[in-house]
C-alpha cells in the first residue's frame, strides 16, 4: 500500500491506494484466449528433449547467426513504404 499526500494552500489531502482495491477496476475484464503461437513456444520450453527445435517465435538466421529478412517481407515493406499505415 502507498500513500500520496497532496499539499494545497488551505488543506492537505492524502490519497491511499492498495493492490487489493485497484484490482476491482479490472474484475469485469475477461482474460484473452491463449495465442496459439505462444502455446507452441510454451510447449517447446516444457519439452525436456535436448534435440528440440523451437518452431514458434523468433527470427530466421543464417549459418553465421545473422538475422535474415525474407524477400517477401522486403517486398511487403517496399509496397507499403511511405503509406499512411506506417
Amino acid at each position: 500500500m502507498y500513500r500520496k499526500c497532496m499539499a494545497s494552500s488551505l488543506t492537505r489531502r492524502c490519497i491511499s491506494s492498495s493492490t487489493r482495491t485497484s484490482t476491482t477496476w479490472w474484475d469485469h475484464v475477461n482474460p484473452a484466449s491463449k495465442d496459439p503461437i505462444t502455446g507452441v513456444t510454451e510447449a517447446f520450453l516444457a519439452d525436456p528433449n535436448p534435440n528440440r527445435i523451437n518452431l514458434g517465435m523468433g527470427a530466421y538466421r543464417d549459418d553465421e547467426g545473422k538475422s535474415v529478412v525474407l524477400q517477401c517481407v522486403r517486398d511487403a515493406e517496399a509496397k507499403i513504404a511511405g503509406s499512411e499505415f506506417l
